[in-house]
């Protein structure tokens, strides 16, 4: 009978090529929360207060009655009556301009608003909220440079302090959008099975429930006591119109007490091209990573990334794809060289701004060098994300993905096929917060199974405190 440690270690010690999940959820959480923080800090109802019509209409006609309906959003209300009023001898066309602007921004055409908002300030240059409301087009069509001009031009007229601190906000956003955006997480954590131990039992050959030929014996859990970190950061420079230049920095890892060898970080770079406007945006760029197990660097890698984000009122679709060609640094490690193809897809869905719901199809496939590693892995996500008024939010969602290998296992003669589950649910509470970070709980539980029960089935739980920061 023969214990087989040596092919054991070599079993456990190949990489986990299982899809880690963090860069891409990381990424995914700190864009939105950008978005959202964005919004909260402008005001879209202020430039109406105290703002003049076009031609100081007064009286209650048709042409108040347009304005009045582009003031409330009542868009249907706008368009019936701006069809009526242009059919009237004696109408304003500037107050016919502005609304026939506002009704084409609303529909989501900014060329057209933009041309038509140009044409009024420029029959009407004093008329104020016109090019207040063309600064705001600007804004969301993501001309920074254009709406922080118009912006600029409108704050030297005398306005009502109202208008005047919206038209601040403004400003200040513009500049915060210019500027490195992102999050940092850093807390304790703790993980009921940090070595992703299995703890089964393989007998090649049994006589009467006796193992009598040679046999192998798989890692028990282990727990652990440590510290995780998650940074991301973004910045975009506009060029010329819509077109800019857009870096992004990935940060993360996990320190662990008294298990070192379980320790990792990984550090993730790219920065190229962006196209953004109020609907779209579109990234393409070159990527660099670097990657530590335990005290000693793992891998390093380079390649590409794409990104696609689509908004239509409530609804959002984002793809990202990431192909990069990874190198290991430790000799026993270089069969595992090769590369990595991904690609995530995620549509959500805002019924209200305090809540939201997503769900994604993702792929990945692994190549390296001696096939033993090579894999395919599809997943599904779904999940939900919650804002109360008691100064509490709450997400959580599932993955659920398999991953099945090419090739059969060099050692147990067999290709290895894994369904995973992953479950994880984050409870934030901003009205604890403190010098801005906000302190949020995060549970985490994971469970693999396989065909080789014994050495990859196996489950974990990982329980979190932590203090979020957004800059």
């Amino acid at each position: 009978m023969l214990k087989k440690t040596m092919y054991l270690w070599l079993a456990v010690s190949l990489p986990a090529f299982a899809a880690d999940d963090t860069a891409q959820r990381l990424w995914q959480n700190t864009r939105q929360a950008v978005q959202v923080q964005e919004k909260k800090n402008v005001d879209d109802n202020a430039f109406q207060t105290g703002i003049e019509t076009p031609g100081q209409a007064t009286q209650q006609d048709t042409g108040e009655a347009l304005f009045l309906a582009v003031n409330n959003s009542d868009w249907p209300t706008a368009r019936r009556l701006l069809v009526q009023y242009r059919q009237e001898p004696d109408h304003d066309e500037d107050i016919a301009l502005f609304a026939d602007a506002a009704i084409s921004k609303a529909d989501g055409n900014m060329k057209a608003a933009r041309q038509k908002y140009e044409t009024l300030l420029q029959r009407q240059p004093d008329f104020t909220r016109g090019r207040l409301d063309l600064a705001r087009l600007l804004f969301d069509d993501h001309l920074n440079r254009e709406a922080e001009a118009e912006f600029a031009k409108a704050a030297r007229e005398p306005l009502p302090e109202p208008v005047l601190s919206n038209i601040q906000s403004f400003q200040t956003a513009i500049d915060k959008r210019q500027s490195w955006q992102g999050s940092l997480n850093v807390g304790g954590v703790w993980n009921s099975n940090v070595n992703e131990g299995a703890g089964g039992f393989y007998c090649e050959e049994e006589f009467e429930g006796e193992c009598i030929g040679n046999y192998w014996r798989s890692p028990e859990p282990e727990s652990a006591l440590g510290i995780k970190y998650e940074a991301a950061a973004t910045k975009h420079w506009q060029v010329q119109g819509h077109h800019g230049i857009a870096a992004r920095a990935l940060a993360f890892g996990r320190v662990y007490r008294n298990h070192q060898e379980h320790n990792e970080h990984t550090l993730n770079l790219s920065a190229g091209y962006q196209f953004t406007n109020a609907r779209r945006s579109f990234t393409l760029s070159p990527l660099w990573e670097w990657s530590a197990e335990g005290s000693h660097a793992s891998h390093r890698a380079y390649g590409a990334r794409a990104e696609w984000n689509e908004n239509k009122g409530n609804w959002s679709w984002n793809t990202e794809t990431e192909w990069k060609k990874l190198k290991y640094f430790n000799e026993e490690d270089t069969h595992n060289d090769g590369t990595l193809l991904a690609v995530y897809n995620t549509l959500s869905y805002s019924p209200r701004e305090d809540w939201a719901l997503f769900g994604g199809l993702d792929w990945q496939q692994r190549k390296t060098e001696d096939g033993q590693g090579d894999y395919r892995q599809p997943a599904l996500r779904v999940g939900a994300a919650k804002q109360f008024a008691n100064g509490f939010d709450a997400s959580a969602h599932a993955i659920f993905q398999h991953r099945s290998y090419k090739s059969e296992d060099g050692i147990f003669e067999k290709r290895r096929r894994d369904n995973e589950q992953i479950y994880i649910l984050n409870v934030g509470a901003d009205r604890w917060s403190i010098a801005g970070m906000k302190p949020t709980f995060t549970f985490k539980h994971r469970r693999v199974n396989s065909n080789i029960k014994w050495m990859y089935r196996y489950r974990q739980n990982e329980v979190g405190l932590s203090l979020v920061k957004m800059f």
